[in-house]
């Protein structure tokens, strides 16, 4: 091998070893329009007992960590390819596990927009992200609509000139998350993994620059997923999943005042007489100090009804309080508080009716890169 194709490795392999030793240095290479980066997190967090992350009556500590790496190449004056793929790593008991986030490939064409292809939130997440700035205790459905990043779809997003639009398209997926439905005792069929046939999902909104004490969104955001019939269906059969979202921010959620809110409307049909609804509203305000101190807090409330049944509601305040020690590290409390929720008696799932009746704490700290 030449010395000098030597000399090239050993530098990027330097600049490797740099970067994550490092958290300023995330662009880990970038020469002749070909760049790589690294991005990623490192965590703990105590829970309380409420959590039932460790038995009915146990708090307990969690460690988690999260990896990304992004490249992109120039592949011409007109657009570059570009690619991306993160991953959680949670420790379970005496093991761990990692899971993707997004994986994706794409054509980025500059100011005209960028296509994407893979696994990542659909469109209408983009007017729930607004409210999604807490750590555990808030989002106790917000999110949980496409909450998980979804496999087999296309995006074109555009974003310039203050108005942001997205159009996807779902591909043919089994077994794969639609809407996550933790909290009342609907039965097995709601059970998260289901057979997608095609669906799209759209996004469209504006923000104005600055308006006072800083910038303000609109936001917009619907998505229709078929499910499978006959003979494809492999786990459980639905016939449609309709999202829509509508949400308002003003402020920057680092700097200064920030209010946001969210309307959240889910139907998923299985019959003609034969459905779950589920309406969210959700206001998050608060304030980012320049010492790094920054308090958030708001309210919550899912509505959940089957078949005309009788609704059963969820309300929460959830209260964030973070220190930003420095762009790379933090530490949080952040606490959760029953508003008037319906009995937990009348949800059926374990894990969370605590969480519905009763306050969560926890405290963390976290190292990002």
């Amino acid at each position: 091998m030449r010395a000098d194709t030597i000399t090239k490795y050993s530098l990027l392999a330097l600049a490797l070893v740099t970067a994550v030793i490092s958290a300023e240095a995330a662009t880990v290479y970038n020469r002749h329009g070909t760049s790589l980066a690294i991005n990623g997190r490192v965590q703990s967090v105590f829970y309380n007992n409420n959590y039932n992350l460790a038995g009915d009556h146990d708090s307990s500590i969690h460690n988690s960590s999260r990896f990304g790496l992004r490249g992109k190449v120039r592949i011409n004056k007109w657009f570059s390819a570009l690619a991306y793929a993160q991953w959680d790593m949670n420790s379970s008991g005496n093991g761990s596990g990692s899971k993707a986030r997004d994986q994706y490939v794409g054509a980025d064409f500059g100011r005209f927009g960028v296509l994407t292809a893979g696994k990542f939130h659909d469109a209408s997440y983009y007017a729930e992200s607004v409210v999604d700035h807490y750590e555990q205790a808030s989002g106790t459905v917000q999110g949980h609509f496409n909450h998980s990043r979804r496999l087999g779809q296309f995006m074109y997003t555009y974003d310039n000139y203050g108005f942001h639009g997205q159009l996807g398209l779902q591909t043919a997926q089994d077994r794969v998350s639609v809407v996550k439905n933790k909290f009342h005792n609907f039965g097995s069929k709601y059970k998260d993994s289901w057979d997608i046939d095609s669906g799209f999902s759209s996004a469209l909104g504006y923000t104005f620059d600055d308006v006072w004490f800083g910038p303000l969104s609109f936001r917009t955001g619907y998505s229709y997923i078929k499910g499978q019939t006959g003979n494809d269906i492999t786990t459980r059969a639905f016939v449609n999943f309709k999202h829509a979202a509508a949400s308002i921010a003003w402020g920057n959620i680092s700097s200064g005042f920030y209010v946001a809110a969210l309307y959240d409307y889910g139907r998923l049909n299985f019959k003609p007489n034969d459905w779950l609804l589920i309406k969210v509203y959700e206001l998050s305000f608060g304030y980012a100090f320049d010492s790094g101190v920054s308090v958030l807090t708001g309210y919550e409330v899912a509505a959940f009804e089957e078949n005309k049944a009788e609704t059963h509601k969820i309300k929460r305040i959830p209260l964030l309080l973070k220190y930003k020690l420095n762009p790379n590290f933090s530490i949080w409390s952040e606490a959760g508080f029953n508003a008037g929720s319906d009995h937990k008696s009348d949800f059926g799932a374990k894990k969370y009716s605590k969480r519905i009746d009763k306050s969560v704490f926890s405290l963390g700290a976290r190292y990002t890169f």
